[in-house]
């Protein structure tokens, strides 16, 4: 059976067992036929059980309940969820390219410079995943000449259409960050690391925007006020996970957050200043205000 079908299948049950409250093996393979997947309860079974020993997703039975439920669901699941709905649809392009079909007619992307180091991602992935020390060729913007790197990498992040990946100076307590799309190169050293800071370091970067993260760095309980233009447009498309409406009326709505204030969200929050301000904390918000001015003066020079 193809790997396409066996993607959909995936994504059936994942989705069901998300949006339902706990669906039993013969709801499932109702609503999975219905949708045109031919699937038996024994390749339902299957299913279940790879997606708890190849993915370690947490799947459970409910015996009180008579349904599948899953278990530490906020931890895992979203991303595994995005990421299959990404393969199923990277599938479907290249079917149409196989076609002998002109990918341009129907796609086109933002920046195609996004797609530099991209192919790192895989061996990188691997490197985390035995605690193997590499080797970066790393050439930053406007450098003549690459520097090498013996580094210990902990975990890979997407921003803005770029890829980092985030670790440990070999030798070194010291976090960097360095971006994909301007390795030259990367391998292995030869040489294991005990992956003792995995916590944290997954831990520093959860309430942050963006790749810029210190260990002083202290997340603070952030609120924003929005038009409902901006509002609207940040459920579906929320600024960050921890975000949540407190409040809304017709005329604004009022969404929480807790973030560690850097550059990333400074900017981000510029983007959206004429649609959205800041009411707490006191000191963010002064120095939007300072920023907003700064702009202002720039504009009349």
């Amino acid at each position: 059976m193809s790997y396409q079908a066996k993607i959909k299948r995936y994504l059936q049950i994942l989705q069901l067992i998300e949006k339902s409250k706990f669906p039993t093996s013969v709801e499932m393979l109702d609503r999975m036929r219905e949708t045109g997947i031919k699937v038996s309860d024994r390749q339902l079974k299957r299913d279940i059980e790879s997606l708890r020993a190849e993915f370690g997703l947490d799947i459970h039975y409910s015996v009180t309940k008579r349904g599948y439920y899953l278990e530490n669901e906020e931890l895992t699941f979203p991303y595994f969820l995005e990421l299959l709905e990404f393969s199923q649809n990277m599938e479907l392009l290249t079917s149409y390219l196989k076609e002998g079909s002109n990918i341009a007619e129907i796609i086109e992307f933002e920046d195609y410079d996004s797609f530099k180091g991209v192919q790192y991602i895989r061996d990188i992935a691997f490197f985390i995943k035995d605690g193997a020390e590499i080797c970066l060729k790393y050439r930053r913007f406007e450098a003549k000449s690459e520097k090498e790197y013996c580094f210990q990498p902990y975990l890979l992040r997407e921003y803005l259409n770029r890829w980092y990946v985030i670790g440990v100076l070999s030798g070194t307590d010291e976090i960097r960050t360095f971006g994909l799309d301007r390795i030259v190169g990367v391998k292995e050293t030869g040489q294991k690391f005990k992956k003792c800071k995995s916590d944290e370091i997954v831990s520093l970067f959860r309430n942050v925007i963006g790749i810029n993260a210190a260990k002083q760095d202290i997340a603070e309980e952030i609120e924003l006020v929005c038009m409902p233009f901006q509002g609207n447009l940040l459920k579906t498309l929320p600024l960050h996970s921890s975000q949540k409406v407190i409040s809304e009326t017709p005329d604004e709505i009022t969404f929480s957050y807790k973030l560690v204030v850097n550059f990333e969200l400074k900017h981000r929050l510029l983007m959206m200043s004429t649609q959205a301000k800041v009411v707490n904390p006191l000191s963010l918000k002064e120095e939007m205000e300072k920023l907003l001015t700064e702009a202002q003066i720039f504009y009349k020079i």
